[in-house]
């Protein structure tokens, strides 16, 4: 029991630590909107998602497989682990940062991957923030190998700080533009390599095992399609958004994009405390109830979280905010693509709430086939519709991709964990949310700020109201509803001290 509180501890701590340095994160997206052109956002975008492929290219798997030739009782043995994984990942960027320090000129002057008239320059802090990312992979690894959770998760959060602190002085206060998130990234990247100088120094010997480096090489080379799949999954829409049109439309997209932050971080915080939670309970007498229940509940919360963001997103970005507007009016023509954003983001929770069967079972080899025929789609689907559709086609394009990716995974989870899940009921969630969504919407369009508000406000407690005369929750749950919010009764003086102090059961994550 204490190793699955100690998993759970570990889960909150990072759990906490990525939701805050996401929200840090987001909040530059008003002075990114405020303070520079759309075209530089758009650039940047695009060199930021290149730096996400290239973090895969320069790991080449070695951090999945320094994780499995670390052994934290034999220091002598994970050293060696460590040199080889680090010196290997260190050798690859290497070479690729010098290539593109190299013809930088030459790619930017192609106008393939910027537009502004300092490409080059912007080229080269991109290769240089993904050399100094790759060297804080294997220390990262390292950290986490060793149980230093709350270490990891201020280290990372530290880098966030800086990155933070950094933008907002170059690109706030000096107005230096889109030169000034570069630099702010390769400085918060640098501060990174810097901190982890003690665990680098602590356990990196400059020898090679040949053996052992052949070995390495031999377990992470399999992982990389599956990891490259998902950063297709997850940014490829950006460069061909890119090549299709131009980097002012990739500005607009990605700063809408950015505002379906609430769904993304719902799923993100699900996926850190379900691995545990189902791993936990997998051997239980009602286990595949249980989780099948959890997938009606997720979408529940995953409801609520679209209707408050799509419905009350739109009055955020008009707020007043430093430099203007929250989010720059002329931004606003991309606001559309937020509930589709979600959407999508919703399909990748239901992607991570059916993974669980194959993770319970071992039978992983089935994920990344999924999510290679996500990937796949989302290729395709972002060039068949952006030429008709604009970023509104790459928008529904990573909308396609989830879904498909969450269907063809149930196909397979139907073959190795089935699960009774309930259907119906998940359909009255999805239906009542798309009902509620699209109604308002239409009967608030060019009423007062005011008026649609309230309209809106209204229909957001409607959506509770349609779910109880639908029959939506059974009066089991009502009851525990209910419970909830009652007042708990005062203890009475003949409990004993024994039960008041005894360690209550783990909660089960």
């Amino acid at each position: 029991m204490s190793k699955l509180r100690a998993l759970a501890s570990d889960t909150v701590i990072y759990g906490l630590s990525t939701f805050l340095g996401r929200f840090l994160t987001f909040m530059l997206t008003p002075i990114y909107t405020n303070f520079i052109s759309q075209t530089a956002l758009g650039d940047i975008t695009g060199l930021y998602s290149y730096i996400a492929f290239f973090n895969i290219i320069y790991s080449f798997g070695f951090e999945t497989a320094f994780l499995r030739f670390f052994k934290k009782d034999e220091k002598e043995t994970s050293q060696r682990a460590f040199s080889n994984s680090f010196l290997a990942i260190l050798t690859i960027s290497g070479a690729f940062t010098l290539f593109f320090t190299l013809f930088a000129q030459p790619l930017a002057d192609s106008k393939l991957i910027v537009e502004l008239s300092n490409g080059a320059f912007l080229i080269r802090m991109a290769a240089f923030i993904a050399f100094a990312d790759a060297l804080m992979l294997i220390p990262f690894a390292l950290l986490r190998m060793l149980g230093k959770s709350k270490k990891f998760a201020l280290l990372k959060f530290a880098v966030i700080v800086v990155n933070v602190a950094l933008n907002f002085l170059l690109v706030f206060h000096l107005h230096w533009g889109a030169d000034g998130i570069v630099i702010a990234g390769l400085g918060s990247s640098l501060f990174g390599v810097l901190i982890l100088l003690p665990e680098i120094l602590a356990y990196f010997r400059p020898k090679i095992d040949a053996i052992l480096l052949k070995d390495m090489f031999r377990f992470g080379l399999p992982t990389v399609p599956a990891s490259f799949s998902m950063i297709v999954l997850s940014v490829i829409d950006r460069p061909i958004l890119k090549a299709l049109t131009n980097s002012a439309t990739v500005g607009v997209y990605q700063a809408n994009y950015r505002l379906a932050l609430p769904m993304m971080m719902t799923i993100t915080m699900f996926e850190a405390a379900y691995k545990p939670f189902y791993l936990s309970h997998a051997k239980d007498a009602d286990s595949k109830p249980l989780f099948a229940r959890v997938l009606k509940y997720f979408t529940l919360i995953a409801a609520i979280v679209f209707l408050v963001t799509s419905l009350f997103m739109e009055f955020v970005v008009r707020m007043d905010f430093i430099g203007g507007k929250f989010i720059n009016p002329s931004y606003w023509v991309g606001l559309s693509i937020i509930p589709i954003v979600m959407a999508g983001y919703y399909f990748n929770g239901v992607f991570t709430n059916l993974a669980a069967g194959f993770h319970i079972t071992k039978q992983t080899k089935y994920l990344p086939i999924a999510t290679g025929i996500a990937a796949a789609s989302n290729v395709a689907l972002n060039f068949l519709l952006i030429p008709f559709y604009g970023f509104w086609g790459s928008a529904w394009a990573t909308f396609g991709a989830y879904f498909i990716g969450a269907v063809a995974l149930y196909y397979f989870t139907r073959k190795v964990y089935p699960l009774d899940y309930d259907f119906k009921r998940i359909g009255t969630i999805l239906a009542l949310t798309a009902g509620v969504y699209f109604a308002t919407v239409y009967f608030t369009d060019g009423l007062s700020i005011w008026v649609s508000f309230a309209i809106r406000a209204a229909a957001f407690l409607a959506f509770f109201a349609l779910l109880g005369v639908t029959g939506f929750f059974t009066k089991g749950e009502i009851i525990s509803l209910k419970g909830l919010f009652k007042k708990s009764p005062p203890l009475q003086k003949s409990v004993s001290t024994q039960t008041l102090t005894k360690e209550p059961p783990p909660a089960g994550q």
